[in-house]
Formats: structure tokens, sequence, C-alpha cells
């Protein structure tokens, strides 16, 4: 039976659950077998526990509740702890040495003056994104000069069709430009660079594999997708309805620390740039 949902950015691939997942098995042990005894003595025997009645609640058990959240901290310091933690557990084979240079700082975080005001984004609201993203987006001249291909607010999702939700929440806030979508269902990588080139953007969202590609490009001349006059990049943090999440997917968190490992850390010692992160 075809999926009804597709969650990955190799959106052709059919998808399997992780063992986290996976449901644990309800079965009995086998009964011992009962001692002779005689009629007058017989013990009767133990009734049976009712199937799944322990199986809900139990703590030890695989399956994820489905009423488990993942809470993003608001703090600049918590948000990088919960970064580096997921970013160790997706690169298994690199050393703690090796990890402490690609580690997220405070300094790497978004702030802007006017959260939590009356006229600011307020955290935990509704149209909090919608809002952070209006204080990245400029409209007056920059010294990085507008060019094809260049967003000033990239947003990174896990799924095609939360990145289609997400363009439309974010279409007011770019209404000079349209919100550039990147992803890689129904939607060639081609057709992408062509259009990254030949427009400008200040707004993109898109998957973490496709985003990737459009960085890195051939590896020589780099991508269609510029960091040059980039301010926010945000981490959507969404829930899906398998209680999963971009940074800790195994379809999707290998390419999401490479773009910051690879692209985004290196590009952000340059002091012509000037961008930071934000989980939401």
């Amino acid at each position: 039976m075809a999926r009804k949902h597709t969650l990955a950015d190799d959106l052709e691939d059919d998808f399997e659950l992780d063992n986290e997942y996976a449901g644990t098995s309800d079965a009995e042990p086998e009964p011992a077998p009962a001692t002779p005894a005689t009629p007058a003595t017989a013990k009767p025997a133990p009734q049976k526990r009712k199937a799944g009645a322990a199986g809900v609640e139990a703590t030890g058990s695989n399956k994820r509740s489905k009423s488990s959240k993942f809470l993003v901290p608001q703090s600049a310091a918590d948000q990088v702890s919960l970064w580096n933690k997921y970013m160790k557990k997706a690169s298994p084979g690199i050393t703690d040495l090796e990890l402490s240079d690609h580690l997220m700082e405070a300094k790497h975080i978004y702030t802007t003056e006017t959260e939590g005001e009356k006229e600011g984004p307020t955290w935990g609201s509704a149209t909090y994104l919608e809002d952070l993203a209006r204080t990245a987006v400029s409209t007056g001249k920059s010294k990085n000069k507008v060019m094809h291909g260049a967003p000033q607010v990239l947003v990174i999702c896990s799924s095609a069709l939360r990145v289609i939700e997400l363009v439309k929440r974010l279409r007011p806030v770019s209404q000079k430009r349209g919100v550039m979508k990147l992803f890689s269902r129904h939607l060639k990588i081609e057709e992408q660079q062509k259009a990254l080139g030949s427009a400008a953007v200040d707004v993109a969202v898109g998957t973490p594999n496709r985003i990737l590609k459009l960085l890195t490009g051939d590896g020589k001349s780099g991508g269609a997708l510029k960091v040059n006059r980039l301010r926010l990049v945000v981490v959507d943090c969404w829930q899906d309805e398998k209680m999963r999440v971009v940074v800790d997917m195994d379809d999707t968190r290998k390419d999401l620390f490479a773009i910051w490992k690879d692209v985004l850390l290196p590009a952000s010692a340059n002091p012509d740039f000037g961008f930071k992160f934000r989980l939401v």
C-alpha cells in the first residue's frame, strides 16, 4: 500500500520507521506447567492479565508516547546546547575534539531588540515565525547588494509538505519578491538552480538535502543558493504525526548538520556576512 505522506528529502524512496518508533509486543510469556494436585487442594489457576492493559503506560517501552512534545528552548544558551546535542548524535564517527571545531555558540543565535515587545515577535505565539522573519527582511540598502539566489531568510524544514505550508505563511513577509520553495518532490534541481539564478529572493524555505545541494553546487564554484545577504536561518522544529523533528530524523539530520558544518559555519567567519540561527 502506498504511503499517505512523504516525510523526507529523498521523496521517491520508501521511508521506514526507525526501531525507536516501532511498537512493542504484547505477547505474554508461556505459563509454567501446573503441579498435579488433588481436587480438594488444587489452587485456582491465575487469571490472565488483560492484553494491552499495561502496554500503554509502560515506561520501558521503545515506543514514543503520542503525547510527548519536542520543546524548543527560548534562551540562546539552551538553543546552543540543544543544537550541539543533536549534532553530536548525528556524528557518531567524530571525536569530541573534532566536534569542538563545529560547535555552535551563543553568538550564532539570532536575537532582536523588539522580541517580546508589543510590536515585536512573541515567543510561543502562533505568528512567531512570521514576526521573526519580518525583523530580518530589510527593504533598505545593504552593504551586500541584492543578487539573484541570495535570500535574507532561510527556513529549513523536515518535509515538502511542511515547506508548502510555511511558504504560504511567509508570503506576506516578502511582499516585493516571491518566497522560494526548495525541495525535491516534483521539482528538478536544475529548474531550481535556474530559478535562483534568474530571480532576487528575500525568503527561501526548503528541506535539508535540497538546500545543501543548492548551496554547494558542484563543489568548485559554489551553488545557486547564495549566503551573502543572509541574515536569519530558521530551523523549523515542527513535529510530524509520528512526533519526529528535523534535528533527530535519520533522513534529514545528516544533511541539516552538514549545512552548518560545511557551509554556514565557515561562511560566518566572513565579516561581510551577518547571518545567525534560530530554532523555532
